[in-house]
């Protein structure tokens, strides 16, 4: 018996009786489960509702109606996405604020719930001043050429993910279709809402090289 349902309903209109009125009365409890069953499906569609009214709860038909009260027809639901994948592009898009790193990161962290490791080799604070002619995270510290208007990004799954899907250890354009991900089949955000919130926050003629893990990498 869950709050809200017909049995529920049933048994609290029952106890608003005097037991010495009906103690034993299939016909008395057969009347009382009608409008039980009216109450319950109140009920139902109250708690529905309430959900369709926040973004973080919003289901069904009611997040593709949020999408276009937001974004037009520019942020439709992709083929067979399910409500959290495509919520999480919906906030992940409302709360861009503009093309930078920064932003990339705390929209990463936004979707996925993990904080993102973003290398720009270009940049001696982040290769250390190492100017090989190659990219290489050796888990501790990062060396790398330097490379204009690229960087690398390793995007972290949602730890309910990580348990179930295989990791892609190959680099790729943040721009791949979304059929490259093959192995990456749903538990709670797929790859694909993973790829969208590097793209919204991507700053246009730059290179963006994606990786997709499960887990940082052990020293």
């Amino acid at each position: 018996m869950a709050k809200g349902d017909q049995q529920d309903i049933f048994s609290r209109l029952k106890a608003q009786f005097p037991k010495s009125w009906f103690k034993a009365s299939p016909n008395f409890d057969a009347t009382l489960q009608g409008p039980a069953w009216a109450l319950s499906s109140i009920y139902a569609q109250i708690t529905y509702a309430a959900l369709q009214t926040r973004i973080a709860t919003a289901t069904d038909g009611y997040l593709d109606l949020i999408s276009n009260d937001f974004f037009g027809t520019s942020l439709p639901r992709l083929t067979n996405e399910p409500d959290g994948d495509f919520r999480a592009r919906i906030l992940a898009n409302l709360f861009v604020k503009g093309p930078t790193r920064a932003n990339m990161s705390a929209v990463l962290t936004l979707v996925t719930g993990r904080t993102p490791d973003i290398f720009e080799p270009s940049r001696t604070d982040d290769s250390g001043g190492f100017d090989g002619a190659f990219y290489w995270d050796t888990g501790v510290g990062k060396w790398g050429a330097p490379m204009p208007y690229q960087s690398f990004v390793t995007a972290y799954r949602p730890i309910t993910n990580a348990q179930s899907l295989g990791e892609l250890d190959s680099w790729r354009w943040s721009f791949d279709s979304y059929g490259a991900w093959s192995d990456a089949q749903i538990t709670s955000v797929t790859d694909a809402a993973i790829i969208a919130a590097v793209e919204s926050t991507k700053m246009l003629g730059t290179v963006v090289w994606l990786r997709i893990a499960n887990n940082p990498v052990t020293p």
